[in-house]
């Protein structure tokens, strides 16, 4: 009888730390799905703007060289650069021991994405939870458009509006025929 008890009592302990996993699970992938679409956010944005406005843009948002964004932007879109950046920036503030430099930062995060990690799951090995992170990139993402709008406007660029299609004209109404009195 105390053996049933005890074989219960494990599998409600399990249950019941199974449950406390399980929210902390679904946080981690909305940040996952969170992040992606960001990246994807980034990417559409800064799909047709010129490639060296987006490098100044983020070397002077995250304090690293052009050269380190032009490196990471051969690997992967604008967004996965910018969550990369993000990330790293994150991972120097919490570990500054461990990871003083953002170049430092970037070599270990470059190593986890090469083995096809997710950014949950990296940041979840680094010790971190990815929801900051998303909320840096998404400020960077304003700072992009923001900054991409104002080089548009000094540069004199209009913005172009789609032409409206000529409007055909009103035909003419056909004259009514005579009547005749009766």
């Amino acid at each position: 009888m105390k053996r049933l008890i005890s074989v219960f009592s494990i599998l409600a302990g399990l249950l019941f730390s199974g449950l406390q996993i399980a929210p902390v699970l679904a946080q981690t992938d909305a940040d996952q799905a969170r992040a992606d679409s960001v990246a994807k956010q980034i990417d559409k944005d800064t799909a047709s703007k010129a490639a060296n406005t987006q490098v100044q843009i983020l070397s002077k948002e995250f304090n690293v060289t052009p050269k380190t964004v032009e490196d990471l932007r051969t690997k992967q879109g604008w967004g996965g650069v910018t969550i990369e950046l993000a990330m790293a920036q994150h991972l120097t503030q919490a570990d500054p021991k461990t990871y003083p430099t953002m170049t430092d930062a970037l070599q270990k995060i470059e190593t986890l994405r090469a083995d096809k990690e997710g950014w949950g799951k990296i940041a979840k090995d680094l010790g971190f939870k990815l929801g900051p992170v998303v909320s840096a990139a998404e400020h960077t993402r304003a700072e992009l458009i923001r900054d991409l709008h104002q080089d548009r406007v000094q540069k004199g660029e209009k913005v172009e509006r789609a032409e409206r299609p000529d409007r055909p004209q009103r035909p003419e109404r056909p004259e009514r025929p005579e009547r005749t009195h009766r």
